[in-house]
């Protein structure tokens, strides 16, 4: 055992830590059990940011594509966009007026989320062989993982966007409920 995993090893614990932290805050918080400002409920959550900045946690990157040099971009976007996210977050909750409108609070996440979304069809596009070469089970095992993130994030963008508008009173957020009843089905 070195002093480097040991080094490692702590700092997960204290990145874990300030997560259940934040978490902790923000339920006594929602609950109005606690006195604090936002801006001290959301303290322990940019610390946390500050430690994974610092660690590099990560999903280790796939091999290098046909001799191609690329790094995730969004890796590097991920957190400025999400402490963006959160201070205007913090500032909509905090002012009494509302000074910050809650469209404006979810552009750097909306931002992140296209950005990881054309990050990995640009991995996957990065993944595939050329013209010459046929697709081999490694090709496919290397390029399925982002070929998932890519359409699961097609369903989280559209998942934040209705939010939003849901939370801002959007006619376009309304959601068709199909309930059965004992006088038949009934159309919300």
């Amino acid at each position: 055992m070195s002093w480097r995993r040991v080094g490692k090893s702590v700092q997960a614990l204290v990145a874990h830590a300030l997560l259940f932290s934040f978490t902790l805050l923000l339920s006594l918080k929602l609950q109005r059990a606690l006195p604090y400002s936002w801006w001290t409920v959301f303290a322990p959550l940019w610390l946390f940011h500050a430690v994974v900045a610092r660690g590099r946690f990560s999903l280790p990157a796939p091999s290098l594509p046909h001799d191609r040099r690329w790094a995730p971009c969004h890796a590097i976007m991920a957190t400025p966009l999400l402490v963006a996210f959160e201070l205007l977050l913090c500032m909509h909750l905090e002012s009494s007026s509302y000074v910050v409108n809650l469209k404006i609070v979810f552009l750097p996440l909306l931002t992140f989320e296209i950005a990881i979304l054309i990050d990995n069809i640009r991995m996957c596009r990065a993944l595939m062989p050329g013209d010459e070469e046929s697709m081999s089970d490694e090709a496919i095992w290397e390029t399925l993982p982002h070929f998932w993130v890519a359409i699961s994030m097609v369903f989280f963008i559209a998942a934040t966007t209705f939010t939003l508008l849901k939370i801002c009173g959007g006619q376009g957020a309304r959601v068709l409920i199909i309930s059965e009843t004992k006088k038949g089905i009934v159309v919300y």
